[in-house]
């Protein structure tokens, strides 16, 4: 791992995903790239921004707020710093994830670590609708956090998939999750009323395909309950799991049991941290 993506919004929940990019950064050696997005007009904010522009009080105010965003990033930089973490910072004008998308696109990123406020506070600027796309559209993993968290908090990660298909990109991230976090994966096909089939039938499919991708340090469970969402979280609640990993995207294979918005609606609800990452 070379290069981890922290998107703040000066919130709390920012400020603790910056902590757990410090530890991992300090693990794996990466460099941190801390993005603010400046959601000022933006062709207001270009304009005001140049001097002499047309406007000079419109152009103090989007300076002082720029100004300020520079400051507040600084502040949460030098924490980085300070432990001896290499970490470079950007106050970027526009929407938030169209920007984080660049960044994604430009910077090779290796992995995503942000706050999310889950289903309120949407008036925050990387929380909601943002967290969501970030979650859905990511080349690389992303964790979202909500509490404070340590690498070493982390033991118990439960891992949801239909078992269905392979992904050898989505293995990797994978066992590079289990290695970072130095945890055990428990292995679980949630059984619904509209997505039901015996429990011989998936408990043979996981196992087939633990073996097949040469897993170990897990256990495997297939879990009843009225929705997806609903028993991911309550099995990860009854296992008292530290961390959800999810894989996500279109309708087939490995995300059809994540199909729509469910990933993105485990993300907003759930209490413990996230990992998920984009399947094809």
């Amino acid at each position: 791992m070379k290069r981890i993506l922290v998107p703040t919004d000066f919130s709390d929940e920012a400020k603790i995903a910056l902590d757990l990019a410090i530890e991992i950064a300090q693990k794996t050696d990466a460099t941190i790239k801390l993005v603010h997005v400046f959601e000022y007009p933006v062709a207001t904010a270009y304009t005001a921004l140049d001097v002499g522009g047309p406007d000079p009080v419109e152009g103090e105010v989007a300076r002082e707020m720029m100004d300020k965003n520079k400051n507040q990033l600084d502040e949460m930089a030098a924490i980085a710093r300070a432990k001896k973490v290499v970490i470079v910072e950007e106050v970027k004008i526009g929407n938030p994830f169209v920007n984080i998308s660049g960044e994604l696109k430009d910077e090779d990123v290796d992995l995503v670590v942000m706050g999310s406020k889950g289903t309120s506070g949407l008036e925050e600027v990387l929380i909601g609708s943002n967290t969501e796309k970030v979650v859905r559209h990511a080349p690389c993993p992303v964790i979202t956090v909500k509490r404070p968290v340590t690498l070493g908090d982390i033991k118990d990660i439960v891992f949801a998939s239909d078992f269905k298909e392979d992904s050898p990109a989505f293995m990797e991230h994978t066992k590079n999750m289990q290695q970072l976090f130095d945890a055990k994966l428990h292995f679980v096909r949630i059984n619904t009323l509209n997505n039901f089939e015996p429990d011989s039938f998936s408990k043979k499919r996981i196992q087939k395909w633990i073996k097949k991708n040469n897993l170990s340090d897990c256990t495997t469970r297939v879990y009843n309950d009225i929705s997806e969402e609903d028993g991911i979280i309550h099995y990860a609640e009854e296992i008292n799991a530290d961390m959800l990993a999810l894989g996500t995207h279109g309708r087939s294979g490995l995300g059809r049991l994540f199909s729509g918005s469910l990933a993105e609606e485990v993300v907003n609800h759930a209490r413990r941290p996230i990992w998920t990452y984009h399947i094809g």
